[in-house]
C-alpha cells in the first residue's frame, strides 16, 4: 500500500502544484500535495508528499513517500524512505531501507542508512554509509561511502572512492571489469558478471528468453473469461432485467450518440486519477476510482456485446416480440463466442471489441442522466 502511494504522489507530477501546499493529517499521517521549499511541518507519523520542489526540513517519525522534480531530505526519516524524482539528494539519516529512482541521485556524508539501500538512475553517487546491503544500477555509479552488507552494482561507469568499503560479497555488472582497490573488498569477495542482453545481473545465471503463452494457456484463459462473463450476464438478465433493457435500448436507438458518450466516459474516468493525486483529499480515493474503472471496463464490455447480441437475435427472429430470460441468455452466450473468437484476430479483431465495450460504456454513462421521459421511451422501444 506504501508503495501504492508513492505511485499516486507520482501522478501529481503530470501538472503543475499550486504555489501553497495542500496538506491533510489522516491516521497521524501527513499528505502533502504541492509542497516546496520549506513549506512541509513536521510529520509525527508516515510523510506522503509531492511537489516541483521538494524539500524535508522538518524531520518524519516513520516513512516518508516523496515525488517532485527535485527532492532534497536535509531532516532524518525514522523509518523506510522512499523518493521519486529528477533529482534526488538525502543529506539525513534514514532510519530504515532508502529506495530512490531518479535522473541524479545523490546520498551525502551525512546520510547514514540503517538498513538496506535500492538507488537507481542515471548518475547515482553514494557518500553516506550503509549499514545494510546496497543494490546499485546507473548510468555513472560513484560509491564513496562504507558499506556494511553485501553490494551488488550494475553501471556502464564504475567507481570508487577512498572511503569506500565493503564488509560483504561484491557483485558488479559493467562492460569491462575494473581495478578495485584491496581496500574497498578483497579479490576473493569479488565477482563480475559481464552485460549480456539476457543476463540476469543478481544471480549471475543465463534464462530462456520470453515467449509467447503456448495456446493451451491462451484458449484456457479465453475460456475462463467466456464462463465469467456469461455468469455476470445471464446473473444481470435474471436479477435486472429492466436495467438491462433500457441500457440494450439505448444502443439500439441512439448508437452513434452513445459510442460517443462511452468515448468521452471512458477518457474522462482515466483523466480523473492524476486530477484526484494532485490534491491531498483525492489520494485515498485513487483506489476507489481505479476500481470504478475496472468494474465499468466489465460492466461496459458485457452490456455492449449483450446489445450488438441482441440485434443479431432480433435480425434471425424477423418479429418484433420481446425475447424471454433463456433466449436472452443465449443470444449472450453466443455473442460473447463470438467475440471471444475475435480477440484471436490481431488489430480488426481488437478494434471490434473496443467498439463494442465503448458502446456499453456510453449507455451506462448516460443512464443516471436519462429524464423521466427519456427513460420511458427507451424502456418501451
Amino acid at each position: 500500500m506504501r508503495h501504492l502511494l508513492l505511485l499516486f504522489c507520482l501522478l501529481g507530477l503530470s501538472a503543475p502544484h499550486p504555489a501553497q501546499a495542500d496538506t491533510m493529517l489522516a491516521g497521524g499521517d501527513l499528505y502533502v500535495a504541492g509542497a516546496s521549499e520549506d513549506a512541509i511541518p513536521a510529520a509525527g507519523r508516515d510523510l506522503i508528499a509531492t511537489g516541483f520542489r521538494l524539500r524535508v526540513t522538518a524531520p518524519v517519525a516513520d516513512d516518508a513517500m516523496l515525488s517532485g522534480a527535485a527532492v532534497t531530505v536535509s531532516q532524518s526519516v525514522g523509518g523506510d524512505l522512499s523518493a521519486f524524482g529528477g533529482r534526488v539528494a538525502i543529506e539525513a539519516e534514514v532510519g530504515g531501507d532508502l529506495s530512490v529512482s531518479g535522473f541524479s541521485v545523490e546520498t551525502g556524508p551525512a546520510a547514514a542508512v540503517a538498513g538496506n539501500a535500492r538507488l537507481s538512475g542515471g548518475s547515482v553517487e553514494i557518500r553516506g554509509p550503509v549499514a545494510g546491503a546496497l543494490v546499485v544500477a546507473g548510468g555513472e555509479v560513484t560509491l564513496d561511502a562504507p558499506v556494511e552488507g553485501d553490494v551488488r552494482l550494475s553501471s556502464g561507469a564504475l567507481s570508487f572512492g577512498e572511503a569506500a568499503r565493503i564488509g560483504g560479497q561484491l557483485t558488479y555488472s559493467a562492460p569491462e571489469p575494473i581495478d578495485i582497490p584491496a581496500s574497498v573488498v578483497p579479490g576473493e569477495r569479488v565477482t563480475f558478471n559481464p552485460f549480456d542482453a539476457r543476463h540476469d545481473g543478481v544471480r549471475g545465471d543465463r534464462h530462456p528468453d520470453w515467449s509467447m503463452p503456448g495456446r493451451g494457456a491462451m484458449i484456457g484463459s479465453a475460456l475462463i473469461g467466456y464462463v465469467f462473463f456469461l455468469v455476470a450476464g445471464a446473473l444481470f438478465l435474471t436479477f435486472v432485467p429492466d436495467t438491462v433493457g433500457s441500457l440494450d435500448a439505448r444502443i439500439a436507438t441512439r448508437p452513434a450518440l452513445t459510442f460517443m458518450i462511452g468515448l468521452a466516459g471512458l477518457g474522462t474516468a482515466f483523466g480523473l486519477v492524476p486530477i484526484l493525486a494532485l490534491s491531498v483529499i483525492g489520494i485515498p480515493l485513487i483506489p476507489v476510482m481505479l476500481m470504478a474503472i475496472v468494474l465499468l471496463w466489465m460492466a461496459g464490455y458485457l452490456m455492449g456485446v449483450y446489445a450488438i447480441s441482441m440485434r443479431m437475435l432480433s435480425a434471425m427472429a424477423g418479429d418484433s416480440a420481446t425475447p424471454g430470460t433463456a433466449p436472452r441468455i443465449g443470444a449472450l452466450a453466443a455473442g460473447l463466442a463470438v467475440a471471444m473468437l475475435l480477440n484471436f484476430i490481431p488489430v480488426l479483431g481488437w478494434v471490434l471489441n473496443f467498439a463494442a465495450l465503448l458502446l456499453g460504456v456510453g449507455a451506462i454513462v448516460a443512464l443516471p442522466f436519462d429524464t423521466p421521459q427519456e427513460a420511458e421511451e427507451s424502456g418501451t422501444s
